[in-house]
């Protein structure tokens, strides 16, 4: 399939007029018209209807267009990546993290790697929210290190350095009764409605976060779930519920919510993973100062 048809195809439907697109493209109009019925014919399905007055599309070129724009996206990404090739980079370095790692753990290593490797390019690509996501993308290589928390069991192929190891406190509206505290204990929190993340984002530190609220007499009685941290946080400042966030969150602080140190807690571990078989020089340099800032 020709790229340059598939382009043609998609600003012709952009615009749904043949002269208009020929102009966009730099094109003369019998050439768009030419690839258009170039690619019908390789596909063996009509397009678009042409009429004197209009031109619209097809239901089969309607159904057609995301595909054809998720091909040209495909087809620029490779582009680019070979001229990174090209310019030296020996591949592109990938790295994919969950948002509690932008905290305190990622930001000082990627300042390091920067000043000392000014040259090497980093690209930061979204595999999902979630932990299990951001290994499973390292164990297929769709990524070469990973900053998340670390799985139940670390895959066999992949190896850590510990980067934080943070306590979990409460977070209260900042108008609750509690919120002026030093720190209180977990069974303060016993009759407060709750706000959590779904088990599904990461059903360890849910499980654990659950286990240690029972461990105190209690299980909280959630009345909201959001997977995004910045969501949960705006429920907090509402007024909606409380919560349990690894003590970097305080170093974003968020209007109307007040940080607490509870009793007992637990620790929250970040660490950077990237897999045993990964030979790039890249990814041993971005290593090499992770391990200077483990704990």
């Amino acid at each position: 399939m020709d790229l340059r048809e598939l382009e043609t195809f998609v600003t012709v439907a952009e615009y749904l007029h043949f002269g208009v697109a020929a102009q966009h493209l730099g094109l003369a109009q019998p050439q768009v018209s030419r690839r258009i019925r170039s690619l019908e014919h390789e596909l063996d399905v009509v397009l678009f209807e042409r009429s004197n007055r209009a031109v619209k599309l097809t239901p089969i070129g309607k159904a057609f267009l995301p595909e054809a724009i998720a091909l040209i996206k495909k087809a620029d990404e490779t582009r680019q990546r070979a001229v990174e090739l090209a310019r030296g980079r020996n591949g592109v370095l990938t790295v994919s993290m969950i948002d509690a790692a932008t905290l305190n753990a990622a930001p000082p290593i990627f300042k390091a790697f920067h000043q000392r490797h000014p040259d090497v390019h980093i690209t930061f690509r979204a595999t999902g929210a979630t932990s299990a996501g951001q290994i499973l993308a390292l164990v297929e290589n769709s990524t070469d290190v990973v900053f998340s928390h670390p799985p139940p069991r670390l895959p066999e192929n992949v190896e850590q350095v510990r980067l934080v190891n943070d306590p979990l406190v409460a977070v209260v509206p900042q108008e609750h009764r509690l919120a002026g505290r030093a720190h209180l204990d977990l069974a303060e929190l016993a009759g407060e409605p709750w706000i959590m993340f779904p088990r599904s984002n990461d059903p360890p530190v849910h499980d654990r976060m659950i286990a240690l609220c029972q461990g105190s007499g209690f299980t909280p009685r959630v009345v909201f779930e959001a997977g995004h941290m910045l969501t949960r946080f705006g429920l907090i400042a509402s007024g909606y519920g409380v919560h349990l966030v690894h003590r970097a969150w305080g170093l974003m602080p968020y209007p109307g919510v007040a940080y607490i140190p509870v009793h007992p807690t637990m620790n929250i571990v970040v660490s950077c993973f990237w897999r045993k078989d990964n030979d790039s020089d890249h990814v041993k340099k971005l290593v090499d100062i992770a391990r200077e800032y483990e704990v």
